[in-house]
């Protein structure tokens, strides 16, 4: 926690209550729907580059409230590890949700470049695979009926020679059992074909972000330090690592190996964090297509952040709970 020097940590505000938090969840999630169940919200299927754009713009909003969802679910249930996995993929699906919601249809059109590159990765891995394993089948099964003669010889010969020393028999070769990798992606492929594949790094996303900022006036800060945080998400949850080994290991003269992490919980941090940035975008795509958010609205007056870092919480807190 980072407090002003001359402002003492018993004059800043509380950090949101856990009731405080699952009903402004509750009411966030209502708002967003009411929202889509609206008349302007029933996007004619007309194919055009603005009715695209705008359906991905409010999908990519419904993703982010669906993951909210869940981590509160996990938090309500406890489990650590699921709500930092959740977090993540929270954050990156908030950064994709800004880029596109900002960078329009160009944006869109890139995304979509980078869901081909990915589907065609998984479909040239599994063909990769599919040739190297009918290859080895092969060469098993040719050295496998080699080995069988040489053996059916030795085996005739210590037969007809059992005072001398047995020749011992080789050992056949195994054939691999698995079966190829049926994975079909050519429907999914096809649907982005107007698309070449090009990878889109969020870190490039978040850069891209910071750069529209100022120009659309939704932010004045980098949104580096965010990019640090998601990737720290995945040293603390999404990638087994050390770190999240050693947190199982109870320090003494013995070391036992507890049942779930010890290093602490990040849950609280976790659960304001994703409900102020989903309200954030709630209030950036719902308002920016004249749907009111007054809930958005009134969650992102609470937890604003202070760059400064003078508050008691992670996301920031300026103000007493909405009511």
């Amino acid at each position: 926690m980072q407090t002003d020097e001359h402002e003492p940590a018993e004059h800043l505000p509380p950090p949101p209550s856990t009731g405080q938090v699952l009903q402004a969840v509750i009411d966030l999630l209502d708002e967003v729907d009411e929202a889509f169940n609206a008349d302007r919200w029933a996007v004619l299927n007309a194919r055009r580059e603005h009715s695209t754009w705008l359906l991905y713009d409010g999908a990519a909003l419904r993703h982010c409230c669906r993951l909210l969802y869940e981590i509160e679910t996990a938090a309500t249930a406890g489990l650590e590890l699921s709500a930092r996995m959740l977090s993540r993929a929270h954050m990156e699906a908030w950064f994709v949700a800004l880029y596109i919601h900002y960078g329009g249809h160009d944006a869109l059109l890139k995304v979509a470049q980078d869901s081909r590159q990915e589907l065609e990765g998984i479909e040239r891995e599994a063909q990769e695979f599919n040739t190297w394993l009918a290859t080895e089948k092969e060469r098993a099964t040719e050295r496998g009926m080699k080995v069988a003669r040489n053996n059916d010889g030795m085996a005739k010969w210590n037969a007809a020679n059992p005072e001398a020393p047995a020749k011992t028999l080789l050992d056949e070769p195994y054939v691999p059992k698995l079966s190829t990798i049926n994975v079909d992606l050519t429907e999914a492929i096809d649907g982005l074909s107007a698309h070449p594949a090009q990878g889109l790094p969020i870190k490039n996303i978040v850069d891209v972000l910071t750069g529209l900022g100022p120009q659309k006036g939704f932010s004045r800060e980098s949104l580096r330090p965010m990019y640090v945080i998601y990737r720290t998400l995945s040293t603390i949850g999404t990638h087994t690592n050390i770190s999240i080994l050693d947190a199982y290991f109870m320090p003494g003269g013995f070391i036992r190996i507890a049942p779930m992490p010890i290093n602490g919980s990040v849950i609280d941090t976790i659960r304001v964090s994703s409900l102020y940035s989903t309200a954030f975008l709630a209030g950036c795509v719902l308002g920016d297509h004249g749907t009111e958010t007054p809930i958005a609205d009134e969650i992102r007056d609470w937890l604003k952040p202070d760059p400064s870092g003078r508050t008691t919480w992670a996301s920031g807190l300026r103000s007493a709970a909405p009511a």
